[in-house]
């Protein structure tokens, strides 16, 4: 990655909480704290060789929903592309249970370049996001660094 594609640790982090956060409302209030939400490795370098990782949460919820998933892939598809983050309600009957997918970019394509992805999928009882945010410089104090062992 060139050194000018670095991003804000704390505004990416803050920028995939916010899409979680807002997704997920839509769904149910009584979502359980998150399988997942951490920083992970796998965005490669930056030319200068500070190494670079991503924000992630993964969670899912199974139980009663606010409205139909129809109209909650609705609401999430065109609050995602509001953002600047073209996407449409797609189904996949191959999952089960089957889903309504609303993806960004799209389903099944992986991630932008610069490492965001965003899924969300909603069936009968159950929804889950997935987000991975765009790649950001590894904390400098990290214990994974070699320099701090």
């Amino acid at each position: 990655m060139e050194d000018d594609d670095k991003a804000d640790r704390a505004a990416v982090q803050h920028e995939m909480q916010r899409l979680y956060d807002e997704a997920t409302a839509l769904v149910a209030d009584t979502w359980p704290k998150p399988d997942t939400m951490t920083w992970q490795p796998g965005c490669g370098d930056y030319a200068d060789g500070t190494p670079s990782e991503t924000w992630n949460i993964f969670n899912q919820y199974k139980g009663p929903t606010k409205s139909s998933p129809e109209e909650t892939a609705e609401r999430v598809a065109k609050m995602w592309t509001d953002y600047g983050f073209p996407t449409k309600v797609i189904e996949d009957n191959k999952i089960y249970p089957p889903r309504k997918v609303v993806s960004y970019p799209p389903y099944l394509t992986g991630v932008r370049e610069d490492g965001f992805a965003i899924v969300f999928t909603i069936g009968e009882n159950y929804s889950d996001f997935r987000g991975y945010s765009r790649c950001a410089p590894i904390d400098p104090d990290d214990p994974r660094l070699p320099k701090n062992w």
